[in-house]
């Protein structure tokens, strides 16, 4: 059941991956990849922190929609290649700033999504 429930949470991961590249326009910027990676990276402690405190999840379901889902709507390997193209383009500073935004936003949106699973908590209890 564990192996269908990381097949389920990858393709609807996969999905909103496509369906946010469709939305958010990637011409110069790679914006789109930017916007999945630091949602995932809230996402992620969300789920990882959050769900975690719940019974009604089990550790497999949690695991599932963080290596699921999370796993294949965010990409390294994308982030990777485009700064290749910047920098290969001779833009360096956009190279820097998405370099810089992905690291400091992910770190600031994983607290943030950890924060947020705090409170949570906090209303539940």
């Amino acid at each position: 059941m564990y192996l269908l429930y990381i097949a389920i949470f990858s393709a609807l991961g996969g999905m909103a991956r496509y369906g946010v590249s469709l939305i958010l326009p990637s011409d110069t910027f790679p914006l789109a990849t930017l916007a999945v990676n630091l949602l995932g990276c809230f996402l992620l402690a969300l789920i990882t922190q959050s769900f975690a405190k719940h019974t009604r999840f089990s550790q497999e379901m949690i695991t599932a929609m963080g290596t699921g889902f999370v796993g294949s709507f965010t990409t390294f390997s994308s982030f990777s290649v485009e700064n290749i193209h910047l920098l290969q383009a001779g833009a360096y500073a956009e190279a820097f700033l998405y370099i810089a935004i992905s690291l400091i936003g992910g770190l600031a949106a994983a607290a943030l999504g950890y924060k947020v699973s705090k409170r949570w908590d906090k209303r539940s209890a």
